[in-house]
């Protein structure tokens, strides 16, 4: 009687392993199909918010406001061969003001720490090696705040065209895809 049972219990147990495995192995499979990175984000900040750009390191974006006081969520690594070759992440300096004869840019800049170039509030291009604007995520209202959608990045503006060293910035956004950096594909 011992033995049968026992036969009995170890079938049991060997068919859920068996069924467990299974589906261990076929959720894996489609985890590895799926391209798709990013999520949709709530946060808590509104279009009337006046503060400096917020860090959600989580999903790699900074929420600042663009010149009409619209929320905008910056993508937190430069564009160009020294943002996305190197995994630098762009910084928010407070302080930090551009020196340009135009007298654009007021205080607070972001900062690509490994390439040197300086972009305002808005994500646009001042100065520096990058060669395009910030690129960012789409962005709209919701109950609380504003909801970015990580799904898909946009690539940021290409700059105006100033014929010589300092590029004119542009604040028109581009509705390009762009790559990410972060998510497996190099970077931090």
């Amino acid at each position: 009687m011992i033995s049968t049972r026992f036969g009995v219990a170890v079938a049991l147990f060997l068919s859920l392993a068996a069924l467990a495995l299974g589906t261990l192995a076929f959720m894996s499979v489609l985890r590895e199909e799926d391209e798709d990175v990013g999520r949709l984000v709530q946060t808590r900040i509104t279009n009337a918010y006046q503060g400096d750009p917020v860090l959600f390191a989580l999903d790699e974006f900074f929420v600042s406001r663009d010149a009409t006081g619209r929320a905008r969520a910056l993508y937190i690594y430069p564009p160009g061969h020294y943002g996305h070759d190197r995994g630098c992440r762009v910084v928010w300096s407070p302080d930090a003001t551009f020196d340009a004869p135009s007298g654009q840019a007021g205080p607070g800049l972001f900062i690509d720490p490994c390439g040197g170039a300086r972009f305002r509030r808005d994500g646009t291009l001042l100065s520096g090696p990058a060669d395009r604007s910030l690129d960012y995520f789409g962005t709209t209202p919701g109950l609380d705040g504003v909801i970015v959608d990580t799904r898909t990045l946009f690539c940021g503006a290409a700059p105006g065209g100033g014929g010589g060293g300092t590029p004119v910035p542009t604040a028109t956004p581009s509705d390009e895809t762009c790559d990410r950096v972060s998510a497996g594909k190099g970077g931090a």
